[in-house]
């Protein structure tokens, strides 16, 4: 049994080596494993932040958008009451020239028949 404890002593600490190496290198490649995994996560967080930036400017243009827009639809109503406003100008005043072009042509017509009496000639 002697002879047997000495091999088994080498078979434990062969074996303890071995394992010793294996945990050295998951040792090694856990570090590296941590090292890429923060190197991936301050990657995504920069990614992260550009598009949190790129988020605020949009939301920045599309309230600027907004805006405007307000802005385009308050015009185009008061355009609208602008042109309503002219029509009804417009209307009004086509009325009032025809009724002057009628007023006119009567009183043209009386001149006309006071000084001429249809004839040529002027009634005196």
């Amino acid at each position: 049994m002697t002879q047997n404890q000495p091999n088994r002593l080498d078979a434990i600490e062969a074996t303890q080596a071995v394992h010793s190496q294996i945990l050295n290198e998951l040792a090694l490649a856990h570090r590296e494993l941590a090292s890429f995994s923060t190197r991936q996560a301050e990657r995504q967080q920069e990614t992260l932040d550009r598009h949190d930036e790129v988020l605020s400017r949009l939301e920045n243009s599309v309230s600027r958008h907004d805006e405007v827009l307000t802005r385009i639809e308050k015009q185009t109503r008061q355009n609208a009451r602008a042109i309503e406003a002219l029509t009804t100008s417009t209307t009004e005043t086509i009325q009032l020239v025809a009724q002057n072009s009628i007023a006119i042509r009567d009183i043209l017509e009386r001149l006309d028949r006071r000084f001429n009496n249809g004839n040529g000639r002027s009634e005196q």
